[in-house]
């Protein structure tokens, strides 16, 4: 089976696709953003309910991670487009660390899943690059946190 890969040039700090794929990719980036803001929000209420030190660790570890993720996510479509990006965000709410434990375990796998599916949009490596890392990341969140919470 041959697939053809769509050609891609590069023109200043923007990156073209002559399939009109990018914005499919800048769709992602909003939504990727979006989704590190909650859960930045989110993490950091968390983490002040921690009741002992490994589920504090596991939380902060998570937290440096979605920050890092946010940052590559604006960096990237800033580069993509050459314009800060305009995006929600959204807060959840959860009433004590078990529930916000699950909560969070739940919305890691869902990112894992949509980061995995936004990874393979593009044959861009750069920008594939920044959603293998946020892939990798959140699928090892969603390990902590399901640990954490059985031992609950």
């Amino acid at each position: 089976m041959y697939y053809y890969v769509y050609p891609q040039y590069y023109t200043g700090q923007q990156y073209y696709r002559a399939d009109g794929q990018n914005d499919e990719v800048l769709e992602a980036l909003i939504n990727g953003m979006e989704g590190e803001s909650q859960a930045i929000d989110f993490y950091s209420r968390l983490v002040k309910m921690a009741p002992n030190k490994v589920a504090k660790e596991s939380v902060e570890h998570a937290l440096s991670d979605e920050r890092t993720h946010l940052k590559l996510f604006i960096n990237l479509y800033k580069q993509l487009t050459g314009r800060s990006p305009s995006y929600n965000k959204p807060k959840a709410s959860f009433d004590n660390f078990k529930e916000g434990i699950m909560i969070a375990f739940y919305d890691e796998l869902e990112a894992y899943e949509t980061y995995r599916d936004d990874y393979l949009l593009t044959q861009n490596q750069m920008i594939r690059d920044v959603f293998f890392q946020a892939m990798s990341d959140e699928i090892e969140h969603a390990t902590r946190f399901g640990f954490i919470y059985q031992t609950l």
